[in-house]
């Protein structure tokens, strides 16, 4: 969690419980991260966002903003991170987060997406986006693996046979599935 400075203490808001956000959350709870706010509208993924230690918020049963406030006192999460990769998340991210916080777009845009510049220049927010370094972080995630602190196979929801490959999709397109492993 290099990207946001995630360290003991932190607290951390996720948006987005798909493979990314859940990523994202489990590895802010081994960094020390408390709370770690998991937010997303699919049960399944808040509930294995609870399962990593996660503090599980309904995007629109509950609302975000007021449960962050109780959790840090107010003052708004140390570090939101946008996992979704849609302008709503961002704009949510960048509402979560406290005066002088950070917002981490680990999401993929494709296409134009509209930022209230203001309100990052009005928090003094730090913005971070783009593409994971894999290789700058690589040997301690082997590490994390090989100790047992981070455990992916929680996200792989389905095995499949490789022919099968379509139906895998349209599992994954409806929101049935987190990671589908295709067998040869």
């Amino acid at each position: 969690m290099r990207e946001a400075s995630v360290g003991p203490g932190d607290s951390i808001a996720v948006l987005g419980m798909g493979p990314v956000g859940l990523s994202a959350a489990q590895v802010a709870r081994v960094a020390g991260a408390e709370p770690v706010l998991a937010i997303d509208t699919v049960p399944q993924r808040l509930e294995l966002a609870r399962r990593f230690g996660a503090v599980p918020v309904h995007l629109t049963e509950e609302q975000p903003r007021e449960v962050a406030k109780r959790l840090t006192g107010g003052r708004g999460v140390d570090a939101a991170i946008d996992a979704v990769g849609h302008a709503d998340a961002l704009d949510l991210a960048l509402r979560l987060v406290r005066k002088a916080g950070t917002a981490v777009v680990l999401g993929v845009y494709a296409e134009p997406c509209e930022v209230h510049m203001g309100l990052v220049w009005l928090k003094a927010l730090t913005l971070r986006a783009g593409p994971a370094n894999v290789i700058a972080h690589f040997d301690r995630v082997l590490e994390l693996l090989q100790s047992g602190a981070l455990d992916p196979r929680p996200l792989v929801t389905h095995h499949m046979p490789l022919d099968a490959a379509a139906e895998a999709y349209a599992l994954y397109d409806r929101r049935e599935a987190l990671k589908i492993a295709l067998r040869p």
